[in-house]
């Protein structure tokens, strides 16, 4: 429990990754009148979760979690260890057909990767930048957060669960920012949102799923991504 309560500080909403600039696609979604009040937000999400979010990123933190959690702290991956987190990341990356998205999503992941290395230097994420610098990665931070997970020795649920979490309430509160549906609105959808978060979260876990099981199925949201670059307007960077 001790090793949870420092999860929390990385999942915090105000937690500064620029996740903030970000839709991924709903900004498009709300211009095209295709979100209109709370049902349809809750749709959207439950779509994005269930096709997008938990069958890539949610898998992501689960196979970096367990790579991680099998090798021996403080001391430089085995080879086989790079080479499997290195071909995750670029497979997470370029899977985001969006450009925008896939810009974003790089952008976010730097950003946990410093701040995560600079308040646990000891988790060995240093490791991961160098593979960036090196341009071997992009940086993604489902990765980041299946690598601190592990290292902070919570357990695989719970390092799933906070990272699909974190992503929902993230996309609400930039759907608070467009105004599409007010504060207790974004309150209760978040709280019809927790059986599917906790569901997909099971399924990863009980599943045990490799890198081939990675898949996004959420075409019309990938569509939508897509033409956000050509908005007349526009709030969010994606």
């Amino acid at each position: 429990m001790k090793n949870e309560l420092f999860l929390y500080q990385l999942i915090d909403s105000a937690f500064p990754t620029g996740a903030f600039s970000h839709s991924f696609g709903m900004e498009t979604a709300l211009k095209e009148n295709k979100i209109s009040e709370s049902q349809d937000l809750l749709k959207w999400m439950e779509s994005y979760i269930s096709a997008n979010l938990a069958k890539m990123e949610g898998t992501a933190v689960y196979i970096t979690y367990q790579l991680i959690q099998t090798t021996s702290q403080n001391h430089e991956l085995p080879e086989t260890v790079q080479k499997d987190l290195q071909r995750l990341d670029q497979r997470l990356t370029l899977s985001k057909q969006a450009f925008e998205s896939r810009e974003g999503t790089i952008k976010i992941g730097k950003r946990y990767l410093n701040i995560a290395d600079t308040l646990y230097p000891e988790a060995g994420l240093g490791q991961y930048a160098d593979w960036i610098d090196s341009r071997l990665c992009y940086g993604n931070p489902a990765i980041v957060h299946g690598w601190i997970s592990a290292y902070l020795e919570v357990s695989s649920d719970i390092a799933v669960f906070t990272h699909l979490y974190t992503s929902a309430n993230n996309l609400l509160q930039s759907a608070l920012r467009m105004t599409a549906v007010g504060q207790t609105g974004i309150q209760l959808i978040l709280k019809e949102l927790y059986p599917l978060l906790m569901k997909e979260t099971n399924n990863i876990i009980d599943s045990s799923p490799n890198e081939d099981d990675l898949f996004n199925y959420a075409i019309g949201q990938e569509i939508e991504a897509m033409r956000h670059e050509t908005l007349y307007s526009r709030l969010f960077m994606s």
